[in-house]
């Protein structure tokens, strides 16, 4: 019975080895990929949720005024939070009702550290999937907050954190959250205009 040869078994162990390291490196593209895609639907899903909260919340909590999801790209976060104005941002106690008009939080903007309230536990701070990470478009059309201020809802957005877009002045804004993966080889991009639309 005759056996192997040394060079047919380093070629058997040469091109075993080779496809196996195809079969990795697949293996780890796959799974980037599809920690993407799940990625980029929870956030719209968490934009949709806020959307929703506002409308379905209207006149139960007079305290909070409208929902919102917020991006952090340096700290690779996001947070479904709820928007409780100060009063004395608009003029002191009893000058203004309990929520002020969307266009008056616009000129305003929002404080985060005092006018944002967490939604929930599971919904504040959330980091994305591993694999996954929030970066900036380049294009400064980076959305930072977005907020839905019943009873229509109103979209006001942010791409500096604290003042908002004037939807009425600019009715065709549109702004992105941009994700890609740490490979850097896919990305993904959601979409949210002035009336609302969520796109990805």
């Amino acid at each position: 019975m005759k056996g192997f040869t040394l060079i047919e078994l380093l070629i058997v162990l040469g091109i075993s080895a080779l496809l196996s390291g195809i079969a990795i490196t697949y293996t780890s593209v796959e799974r980037n990929q599809i920690a993407l895609s799940v990625e980029t639907s929870k956030i719209a899903g968490f934009i949709l949720r806020a959307k929703e909260l506002s409308v379905v919340t209207y006149a139960q909590n007079p305290k909070t005024c409208a929902y919102g999801v917020s991006f952090d790209v340096a700290r690779n976060t996001y947070s479904l939070f709820g928007f409780n104005p100060d009063p004395a941002k608009y003029g002191g106690p009893g000058s203004v009702p309990p929520c002020p008009r969307a266009a008056s939080t616009t000129a305003a903007g929002i404080s985060p550290s005092t006018e944002t309230v967490q939604y929930s536990p599971d919904s504040w701070n959330i980091s994305p999937t591993n694999g996954v990470r929030l970066r900036s478009g380049g294009n400064g059309d980076d959305l930072v907050v977005v907020l839905f201020y019943p009873p229509a809802p109103v979209t006001l957005m942010s791409r500096d954190g604290g003042t908002f877009l004037d939807s009425q002045v600019t009715p065709n804004t549109t702004s992105r959250v941009y994700l890609v993966t740490s490979d850097g080889k896919s990305s993904s991009m959601i979409s949210v205009n002035a009336a609302g639309q969520i796109s990805f």
